[in-house]
């Protein structure tokens, strides 16, 4: 059996990694809020990059069948002018351009909202496992200040966002 010293230990050692969990979520989800500039009134950076991702996709369908389409027009032109249809070709093209960047953009965001994710998960299910090893009457011992809802340094903060790319 563990003494009690080291099971006020363990638990005040999971308790800053929930700490250090929910800092990093909150300030992560911020900073890739804040990054999508791009979206206006982005609150939500999962749904949003899904939704900016949905409609990019289509947008490259329907421009790569008006490309198709306009190179078959330009085909069937025996002799005809075709400046116009070259022009409309390069719209085309351009949206095609144009959407596959804001397909990238969401992808960016998405990864980096799963990274962030995956860190959260680690640190909680690392804090749990600690946690798990407590009886439950070590765990009530634990210092009561131990968890007071503040904030961890915003340089620890910082410097774990960057880790994650963030």
């Amino acid at each position: 059996m563990t003494s009690p010293a080291y099971d006020s230990h363990t638990a005040i050692e999971a308790l800053a990694k929930l700490r250090e969990a929910d800092a990093l979520l909150a300030e992560g989800v911020h900073r890739i809020m804040g990054i999508a500039r791009d979206i206006p009134g982005a609150s939500h950076p999962l749904e949003e990059a899904l939704r900016l991702s949905e409609q990019q996709a289509m947008a490259t369908l329907e421009a790569v069948e008006a490309a198709q389409a306009e190179v078959r027009a330009i085909r069937a032109t025996n002799g005809g002018f075709i400046d116009a249809r070259l022009d409309r070709l390069d719209e085309c093209l351009q949206t095609i351009l144009t959407s596959q960047q804001g397909q990238d953009l969401a992808g960016q965001r998405l990864k980096k909202t799963i990274t962030l994710l995956q860190a959260v998960e680690q640190r909680i299910q690392d804090a749990l496992h600690e946690l798990g090893a407590l009886a439950p009457a070590a765990a009530v011992t634990a210092d009561e200040d131990t968890f007071t809802g503040e904030r961890l340094d915003q340089g620890n903060v910082d410097d774990l966002l960057a880790q994650l790319g963030i």
